[in-house]
């Protein structure tokens, strides 16, 4: 097959007969990413790629947590567009490739037949067109290399406290690292290894595939003998160290800071600390930093640095006002209110603020706000049995709650005038 003209309609030749078929761009994200059309050159898309990347690169980004997953995206996006053929599946059928399991349905479209086909394909009684599919364009190995090594994302919960106050983490890992019995050859010294039997050390193989009814096609995939390595090593001929695998694994302590005011689903990249593999940098270990339940406080949603907080008050405290500690802080503080007679009436449910003490907000010397809720408690039926009928109808409510009991510090602060609700 002979491609004439690369545009979003192209058109294809095969053998004397002209067939015209329509490339769609179904997904644009990729051309998004590197703000380039989705008709541009190669050349374009390279100066594009090395704007974008050098604007994004993490060392020239420390601050920012996504610049890494930025630039990494970044880079997918230029090496599959580079690529014709990557090109061509990912306009005709985005990020995820084409459909698996083959084409059911009234016959076969042709923009699948020609991503899935790449060494030739026969009609009918093996009537064989080569489509010139040339395997040292890509790579002399069936799997590209990455640029960068896998990342490891792990899990890590926080309290709320941790999170406020901030935390220096110790902890031991266990990661992969080069052999250095082999070098990452995998051998015993002295042994080389030999290329593949099964893929002739290309790394690849090429097998035929049903794309549709009465069409066969030749669908490249790594090779299984050599794992698309393009060679092997006998076992007797194998690291003594490594077992073959290339890699060790090596236990390593390391540390790292939580910031205060670090929040939830916030990640923190320990650069080059990930999986080692042969030819390619060491990946990052990403922790993704996730909030533990608080049993008081929890994070106030659509407000920087705002936290929330329920507080139970007695009837008459609503109603009077009141004067004392009403919670103890995340540092350790207990916080006291006062809410003077005749300043505000406090409603079921309603919301006020305390400015400026909610969680620390990243790069600033402010904090958010805390808001809290208030829950009124209202007398029981064993106080109301115990009302006597002959006091002139006046009643006694009962008073206000205890102070906590704390052994930090205790400050005063001040409740916005009005409810928000």
């Amino acid at each position: 097959m002979r491609k004439i003209e690369k545009k979003q309609v192209g058109w294809y030749e095969i053998g004397c007969e002209q067939l015209q078929t329509r490339i769609m761009v179904v997904d644009t994200t990729y051309y998004d990413l590197l703000e380039v059309s989705v008709d541009a050159t190669d050349a374009e898309i390279k100066k594009a790629y090395k704007k974008k990347a050098m604007q994004h690169h993490p060392d020239k980004n420390p601050d920012n947590p996504e610049a890494h997953e930025t630039f990494q995206k970044i880079g997918q996006a230029y090496e599959t567009l580079s690529s014709p053929n990557d090109r061509a599946t990912y306009d005709s059928h985005g990020p995820d490739g084409p459909p698996r399991g083959g084409m059911g349905g009234g016959g076969a479209d042709m923009d699948d037949i020609f991503e899935q086909m790449f060494g030739g394909f026969g009609m009918g009684g093996g009537f064989e067109f080569d489509m010139g599919f040339d395997p040292s364009s890509h790579s002399s190995r069936g799997r590209r290399k990455p640029t960068k090594g896998r990342d490891t994302t792990v899990p890590y919960d926080i309290s709320l406290e941790d999170a406020y106050k901030g935390k220096k983490v110790v902890m031991n890992i266990e990661r992969d690292r080069i052999c250095t019995g082999c070098k990452g050859s995998g051998a015993r010294p002295g042994v080389q290894p030999r290329d593949c039997g099964n893929c002739e050390g290309k790394g690849i193989v090429f097998t035929d595939r049903h794309i549709a009814p009465g069409l066969l096609g030749k669908v490249k995939s790594p090779c299984p003998s050599c794992n698309g390595e393009g060679k092997k090593i006998r076992d007797k001929e194998k690291c003594k160290k490594c077992k073959g695998l290339k890699v060790t694994k090596e236990k390593k302590r390391i540390e790292f800071m939580i910031e205060p005011g670090t929040e939830d689903g916030e990640r923190i990249a320990l650069r080059g600390e990930g999986d080692e593999e042969p030819e390619v940098p060491a990946g990052d270990i990403i922790f993704l930093i996730r909030y533990k339940i608080h049993p008081s406080f929890k994070p106030q949603p659509n407000s920087i640095g705002g936290l929330s907080i329920l507080i139970s008050i007695r009837l008459s405290e609503a109603l009077i006002g009141f004067s004392r500690i009403l919670f103890i802080h995340l540092d350790g503080r207990g916080i006291k209110i006062e809410s003077k007679k005749g300043e505000r009436i406090i409603k079921q449910n309603s919301i006020y603020i305390i400015k400026n003490e909610g969680m620390p907000i990243r790069g600033t010397n402010k904090k958010g706000d805390i808001f809290i809720k208030f829950d009124l408690e209202f007398p029981t039926l064993d106080w109301a049995k115990s009302q006597k009928n002959d006091n002139d109808g006046l009643i006694e409510l009962p008073g206000k709650k205890p102070d906590l009991k704390i052994e930090g510090e205790i400050v005063k602060r001040e409740l916005s005038l009005n409810p928000i609700n």
